[in-house]
């Protein structure tokens, strides 16, 4: 009966497995490999409760099986108990040192729970016991990411892929590691061998996508989101990437479609735009006052709250900011730093790389628009930017400190900054807009030519865009090379118009919460 068990449970007939394991067990109850193997079955098949009341038996029967305390703290995981699942794995080490997997299994456990140190310490040991332990590289990779260490995790991934070429998540992971560093083409190249190798997965379809909408490839996008809806109807995340991209497109209804089939935050919010956008009043106020019962404090709700009085008439407590206007602030940086080595420089350095790429920007006339986050790439000429820009943030929460805004008063506890390079030429400008992702946007302008009028090529911020002229509604700033510009991300921007045979450069970026 044991036997037969192995076989069937080789040929994935688990129900007949299970009843032949029991079988066997019934004529020997002190059969642990049985319960090892019942265990594994079950874990196969998401049944964890019954996984951990097979490796609980093999354990009570044979207490020194290192193999039982690793498995069991899977099926552990399985059910949400990290803590459990650590102390078995931990077990595991200690009856057998050498044992690759469960140093692996720690690895992930620590991973998970946030400990990167004794993550990679885990993974380490996994690799040193067994050097072509393929999956462990990944996970070593996938910690070295997740602390921003893109090229350590690509070399990881890169050896991973070594060991084993048709592993198509680790293709997955490496493509999300070169999109951090800006690297897309490489990325899209990942992405798509990983989908070679794993045509059902989901995942690198929707991560494709992401590349491709980086890059301005919108309808690729669109077909790489919906190739993964296609191949998971239950995917939140490729149903809101779509519906982005929808909303782009001015399918306001298609998007509404796809929003609606996810509950976060950021569909609920983008939702509510659909709606104003289809004039739809009765199911926008019903909307809004859902997100504003929910709490849901965030730019995109606080832009549409400060609109629907305009549109609708609807006055609503706006959770984000609602005097948005009064929390503009500008300053000139040449007057306390070294502009031009700190920013000056390394931006002009940056345009001029041969391997930076760009984004097709439909709002942006006569000029180009980094893609990505600069901030990500391990130059070192962005850290003193990026700490002048943190400081000046720091300056900004304490100047409003007393502000009862949710802006302030809800200041995400982590944020990383999102900053991008737009170059225009003589005739540019980039029209209204406002930053979704974003909790305070900013602008430090690197080269603004001199001013034929007296607003050539000053930024203009907005409550929407049919408010122009309204000074209670919009506010233009007087900008100069030097000048830093924060407001908060509700409200829209845009630029006028200039000419000049020097190159308006701006370095453009957002506070965007963790």
């Amino acid at each position: 009966y044991y036997n037969l068990g192995n076989l069937l449970k080789d040929t994935r007939k688990y129900d007949e497995a299970i009843t032949s394991y029991n079988q066997s067990i019934e004529f020997d109850s002190t059969n642990f490999q049985a319960y090892i193997n019942l265990g594994s079955i079950f874990n196969e098949l998401e049944r964890n409760e019954e996984s951990v009341t097979s490796y609980d038996k093999a354990i009570e029967i044979k207490p020194d099986y290192a193999e039982a305390y690793s498995n069991l703290g899977n099926a552990l995981n399985g059910l949400g108990q990290s803590k459990k699942a650590l102390t078995n794995y931990k077990k595991a080490t200690v009856l057998k040192p050498n044992y690759a997997e469960a140093y692996y299994n720690l690895g992930i456990a620590f991973k998970e729970a946030g400990v990167s140190l004794e993550a990679i310490i885990n993974c380490n040991r996994a690799v040193e016991i067994q050097p072509d332990y393929a999956e462990a590289y990944t996970n070593r990779g996938y910690i070295f990411a997740t602390n921003g260490q893109h090229s350590k995790a690509i070399g990881n991934y890169n050896k991973a892929i070594i060991l084993k070429p048709n592993y198509a998540e680790v293709q997955s992971y490496l493509g999300d590691a070169l999109n951090d560093l800006n690297r897309n083409e490489e990325a899209i190249n990942s992405y798509t061998r990983a989908i070679r190798l794993n045509p059902h997965y989901a995942e690198a379809y929707n991560n494709l996508g992401n590349t491709l909408n980086e890059l301005g490839n919108r309808d690729e996008a669109i077909a790489s989101f919906r190739k993964a809806i296609e191949l998971n109807a239950d995917f939140s995340m490729a149903y809101n990437n779509l519906g982005i991209l929808l909303i782009q497109r001015k399918d306001f209804a298609g998007a509404a479609e796809c929003f609606k089939l996810c509950n976060t935050e950021k569909s609920r919010s983008y939702l509510l735009r659909c709606f104003y956008h289809l004039n739809e009043k009765a199911l926008f106020e019903e909307h809004l006052d859902e997100l504003i019962t929910q709490d849901d404090c965030n730019a995109v709700v606080g832009s549409f709250v400060c609109r629907a009085v305009q549109k609708f008439g609807i006055a609503k407590p706006n959770l984000f900011c609602q005097d948005p206007i009064s929390y503009v602030v500008s300053t000139d940086l040449q007057s306390f730093s070294d502009f031009e080595n700190i920013f000056a420089k390394p931006a002009k350095d940056i345009l001029h790389a041969d391997k930076i790429s760009y984004k097709k920007q439909g709002l942006l006339t006569n000029g180009i628009q980094t893609a990505g986050n600069l901030f990500v790439s391990e130059d070192v000429a962005t850290k003193g930017i990026q700490k002048v820009i943190h400081s000046e943030i720091e300056k900004y929460r304490d100047l409003f400190k007393d502000s009862e805004e949710g802006l302030v008063k809800n200041w995400p506890n982590e944020y990383s900054i999102y900053g991008w390079l737009v170059s225009m030429k003589s005739g540019g400008e980039l029209r209204a807009h406002m930053h979704e992702n974003g909790w305070l946007s900013g602008s430090v302008y690197i080269n603004v030519p001199p001013k034929k009028d007296k607003n050539s090529g000053n930024l203009v911020v907005c409550i929407d865009e049919d408010t122009a002229g309204s000074e209670a509604l919009e506010k233009t700033i007087d900008v100069f090379t030097g000048t830093l510009c924060l407001f908060p991300a509700s409200l829209l921007h845009y630029t006028i118009p200039f000419e000049s045979d020097e190159d308006r450069i701006v370095l453009a970026f957002d506070v965007v919460p963790k």
